[in-house]
């Protein structure tokens, strides 16, 4: 530095050193604009998002453009539920009866105690001798298939306050139970009311409620129904699943005093009466091994 003469004052408003060259300003600029934007795509998640890998192993990345969607249940590919193929037979039927027990958690019209009405056997598949349904069409309405079942057996629980009946019927193959379900659901959409005419006594009227589909592993629907018989009406839930190669169902009706929403609530709701069949058929399914 000795014997040179020193730079003169940069102009107001003009950087310092600026004037010892017309460019290196503009440069520093750019780099300093550079190294924020490098730091900044550092620091935010702009990178692409990564894909579902393809058919072949790769993974593709992609920008969104849209926020992501959720498929409803509805659309959700159907996946058989455990025991879907079970095979029940004579024996291990008589399982997916519930007990009094399960009745006395499940149903407060059942407490304290409940006891047998129809034991096993007692109670034949079909309408009895000279009863017809009217109209005939809603028959499966009442008895489940149209044709004699493979095996069939009914029991019934019940007390001053309600009862509770279960009919399970096999069919050969869990393929052959399915259609038959199909046709019962069918039949049960299209009878909103059917009657039952018996020869020379008090038959029976049943008005239902539109069903719905009943919520648990199984497929299954249930509906509000009110039977009329003998000048009274008994209001209840109807319900019918299939399991394996067998379809289950129940009927459960108040026989209390009060109006027949007061007294159906006794039983319970569809959804706690749907749950302890579906609870049942499980336990059911795991003890066949």
């Amino acid at each position: 530095m000795s014997g040179s003469t020193p730079p003169p004052d940069p102009a107001p408003g003009w950087p310092s050193g600026s004037r010892r060259s017309g460019t290196s300003w503009w440069w520093l600029l750019v780099a300093v604009l550079a190294i924020a934007l490098v730091t900044a795509l550092v620091a935010q998640p702009w990178a692409p998002v990564e894909t579902e890998p393809t058919p072949t192993g790769t993974v593709t990345d992609t920008e969104p453009t849209t926020a992501p969607t959720t498929q409803p249940p509805s659309l959700a590919p159907s996946v058989a539920p455990p025991g879907a193929d079970a095979m029940f037979d004579a024996i291990t039927a008589p399982t997916l009866f519930v007990t009094s027990a399960e009745l006395l958690v499940n149903v407060p019209a059942a407490e304290p105690e409940v006891r047998q009405l129809i034991t096993s056997g007692q109670l034949p598949w079909g309408l009895p001798a000279g009863s017809t349904v009217d109209p005939p069409e809603c028959t499966a309405a009442v008895t489940v298939v149209a044709t004699p079942p493979t095996w069939f057996d009914a029991l019934m629980w019940g007390n001053d306050a309600m009862s509770f009946e279960q009919e399970v019927v096999l069919l050969p193959d869990p393929a052959a139970a399915r259609e038959a379900f199909r046709e019962l659901v069918t039949t049960v959409d299209g009878c909103p009311e059917y009657s039952q005419v018996n020869l020379g006594i008090d038959g029976a009227t049943w008005s239902a409620e539109p069903a719905i589909e009943g919520q648990g592993v199984y497929p299954s629907i249930v509906q509000e129904i009110t039977h009329s018989a003998e000048g009274s009406e008994i209001p209840g839930y109807r319900g019918h699943m299939l399991v394996g190669n067998t379809i289950v169902t129940w009927t459960a009706e108040a026989l209390g005093p009060g109006d027949a929403d007061a007294a159906r609530a006794t039983l319970g709701d569809a959804a706690s009466l749907s749950a302890m069949i579906q609870d049942r058929a499980q336990s059911a399914v795991q003890s066949l091994g």
